[in-house]
């Protein structure tokens, strides 16, 4: 099988200057982005787990068990904008605002881990 050239396109992107970035499980994310709907931003998935966004700074109120912050001097991998199916990191959810509010994000994870 041949992976068309965009599906190669990643970018190792530093979290803590445009976004925070917080990884779950594929599981727990499928849950938390059905519970935000509208209020929910972009999310990257690979299979097994999904990142979702916050604004720089916003990521360490995430941090509790099942969830990873990505804060700060971290790197996230990021998919081209056209990669929105597997294999590999690809965009599951593309909105017009890449960050999910921290609260709404908080509300929604509290309620999927809980």
């Amino acid at each position: 099988m041949t992976i068309p050239s965009v599906q190669m396109r990643l970018t190792l992107a530093q979290a803590g200057d445009r976004w925070d970035a917080v990884r779950v499980s594929t599981r727990v994310g499928t849950q938390v982005m059905k519970k935000l709907g509208g209020a929910c931003g972009a999310v990257v998935a690979d299979g097994r787990s999904m990142w979702f966004f916050v604004r720089p700074g916003e990521g360490h109120e995430l941090d509790m068990p099942g969830v990873t912050p990505y804060l700060r001097g971290d790197h996230v991998l990021i998919p081209a904008d056209k990669v929105t199916t597997p294999p590999g990191p690809h965009w599951t959810r593309i909105a017009a605002r890449r960050c999910t509010p921290a609260t709404r994000l908080l509300d929604a994870l509290r309620q999927a881990l809980g």
